[in-house]
Formats: C-alpha cells, structure tokens, sequence
C-alpha cells in the first residue's frame, strides 16, 4: 500500500500542469497562449495561441489558432511567434483584422511577455506585454497589451 501511495505523489509530482497567458490589446484583441503540458516537449514553450475579437459576434470570435503541432507557432524566452500561413484552415480568415490590419496581408504575430520563470507570479496576476503585428511587406505594427498568467491545477 506503500509503494502504491509513494507511486501516486511521485507521479503526481512530476506531472506538468498547464500554463500560459491571457492577453488583451489596447484594441480588444485577445490572445490566449497555452505552452506545452508533457516535458518531453519542453513545458516552458508555446504548444497553442488563439487569436479572437471581442468586437466581432457571437460565434465568430476567433479568427486565428496556430499551433506547434502544425509548425504555425514557435516561442523562444516568452516570445511567442505565430506564423501566419493561409493554406493552414485555423488562420485562413484573411479579411479578418487583426490590429488594424487584415490578417492576408499579416505574416507574423510576435507576443512578447514581460515574464520570467526565475520569478513566477500566481495564476491571474497581470503582466504587460507587446504584440508585434508583422507585415508581409516587412512593416509592422505594435501595440501594448495586458496579459493575466493561467495556471491551471
């Protein structure tokens, strides 16, 4: 009975919970990243953002989702980078604004959180953050953003 108990806190102990941020930009787009769960993907990096509008109906909110999986996001020291890519059906919405600029002529969505894991914070404290709207053309935009961290146990 032991054993089993000790197996029990052990494996629970070494479970990944799951994490990430909930952002809001000046304009009211939401950003919510979720990283990576199973350690053997690395839980401090990005596994999926969804982009939404607050502005747009019922039903109709989301307008993007990138994923690690479908090597549409990829992060790097809470820098997480969404590759806009039209033939992926999660991001294919190009009339879509994102930011004041539609989503076809968007290449890539840089969010960057003021976070550090040397210094956590405790599920739904708020954290500024950039969101870097890059352009096909290679301009860009950005805009300031407020993102509550998600800890989930």
């Amino acid at each position: 009975m032991k054993a089993i108990l000790l197996t029990t806190i052990i494996a629970a102990s070494l479970s990944a919970q799951a994490d990430g941020f909930k952002c809001e930009t000046e304009s009211g787009l939401n950003l919510q990243v979720f990283n990576h769960t199973s350690p053997e993907m690395g839980t401090r990096t990005g596994s999926m953002m969804v982009v939404s509008d607050s502005n747009i109906q019922y039903g109709n909110k989301t307008i993007a989702k990138f994923s690690a999986l479908k090597s549409t996001l990829s992060s790097k020291n809470l820098r997480y980078t969404a590759n806009v890519d039209l033939r992926v059906s999660e991001s294919n919405r190009k009339g879509e604004l994102i930011a004041g600029t539609k989503l076809g002529y968007v290449s890539q969505l840089v969010l960057d959180v003021a976070f550090s894991y040397s210094q956590p914070v405790s599920h739904g404290a708020e954290l500024p953050a950039v969101l870097t709207v890059v352009k096909r053309n290679g301009t860009y935009t950005q805009e300031a953003a407020i993102c509550a961290r998600y800890l989930k146990n």
